[in-house]
């Protein structure tokens, strides 16, 4: 049997939004992450329709962290899917998604609150997911902002979330393999204790917000975990060389991420026949580098047929190290270069810099660092190719499946 893997970025601006499928007998399809709601309602949803209408669903939808470029355009998405017994656009089989519900350990979803607690919660539901700057105003961008929580809605929804109601969490303690379609699925992160940082520092931004009450799990409380969150990402100081005339060599400004939001990212290896691609979120680099070690994979470096790479190509989420431990022929890179003014060029020279075979970098937008890459020159030799504004089907290579 033959199976053909193909994988798409979407133009999510400074965000995140993929979609992988497989075609042939082996029909599988992934969803990971949708950056803004404008994401989904000008380009994801299309395909969506397309495939429920060739007979697929989503076997698995990823959100890999709560940052609004990762989670706003899955927010929109299930406003419009509804109910998981009566999808409107494309059934979804299972979701992944680390809220305050899975984090924390008590329910209590009939909690009422004082009025000065209510009134504090209101206006973070309010507020929603923050926009891009400059985002037009679509009736699907407000609705989205003014809607409720991705935890809600999958709870509401009835979707089969963290292999349940979403009360556990996904993290990389056990490296688990699971099944997916006609795949599986290896979770290598976040690291639990990431997860851990992430509820503490919500805890303390919303007591130091004025709240008074309960920390126990509730809808209320799933809008302003999430929020909140989300604004915390937003907060997070960028590090970029990219416009600097002589760059530095990755090994000698690399700096290790520190942002709470970025280090809880579902992180994973999803394979299915031969194919085996790595996708990385907003990842922490020795988080990631940890977890293939304990895999035990004896190759050196671990060869994939693909790579996200973590943090829109951010030198604080790829390091020397990590990139020892792996390569594939394609790399995708995914930002508009708003914001932090990613992806940093001592990044995109380190991954071309190794020995190795053709390699292809994709960027769903040109960037100051993709054109400066254009001009570069291998310092190993090694033959690579930049492919920028690239927002349509990458397929891999048809490989059988046994």
């Amino acid at each position: 049997m033959q199976v053909t893997l193909s994988i798409k970025s979407y133009p999510a601006r400074n965000g995140d939004a993929y979609l992988i499928k497989t075609d042939g007998l082996a029909r599988t399809a992934i969803l990971v992450d949708g950056g803004y709601p404008a994401t989904f309602h000008d380009h994801i949803r299309a395909d969506l329709v397309e495939l429920a209408r060739q007979g697929y669903g989503l076997d698995l939808v990823v959100a890999t962290h709560i940052d609004a470029d990762h989670i706003s355009g899955l927010l929109a998405f299930f406003k419009v899917n509804g109910r998981a017994r009566a999808p409107k656009i494309i059934p979804v089989r299972r979701v992944l998604h680390n809220s305050l519900r899975s984090l924390s350990r008590a329910a209590s979803p009939t909690q009422t609150f004082e009025t000065a607690d209510r009134e504090l919660l209101d206006e973070i539901q309010r507020g929603g997911f923050p926009a891009p700057s400059g985002e037009k105003n679509q009736e699907g961008e407000i609705s989205a902002r003014q809607g409720s929580s991705l935890a809600v809605l999958l709870r509401s929804g009835g979707y089969l979330w963290n292999e349940g109601e979403g009360k556990t969490t996904i993290d990389g303690e056990s490296l688990s393999r699971r099944a997916i379609g006609e795949g599986y699925l290896t979770v290598l992160g976040p690291p639990r204790v990431r997860l851990e940082k992430l509820l503490s520092a919500w805890t303390a931004d919303i007591r130091r917000l004025g709240f008074a009450g309960l920390l126990e799990d509730n809808t209320s409380l799933d809008d302003a975990f999430e929020f909140l969150s989300a604004e915390r990402a937003i907060g997070t100081p960028g590090h970029t060389i990219s416009g600097q005339t002589t760059p530095l060599e990755l090994k000698d400004c690399y700096d290790p991420d520190d942002s709470v939001p970025n280090g809880s990212s579902i992180t994973f290896i999803f394979e299915i026949g031969s194919f085996r691609v790595l996708f990385l979120g907003d990842s922490w680099a020795e988080d990631t580098e940890s977890a293939l070690r304990k895999l035990g994979d004896s190759a050196s470096p671990m060869l994939f047929d693909a790579i996200k790479i973590s943090h829109h190509g951010s030198l604080r989420n790829t390091s020397t190290a990590l990139l020892n431990l792996v390569d594939a022929p394609i790399y995708f890179i995914s930002t508009n270069g708003e914001g932090h003014g990613h992806p940093d060029f001592a990044v995109l020279a380190a991954i071309v810099d190794r020995p190795g075979s053709i390699r292809e970098l994709f960027f769903n937008y040109p960037t100051s660092a993709s054109g400066k890459l254009k001009t570069h020159v291998s310092k190993a030799g090694a033959k690579f190719y930049i492919r920028e504004g690239f927002v349509d089907w990458i397929k891999l290579a048809e490989q059988p499946v046994q």
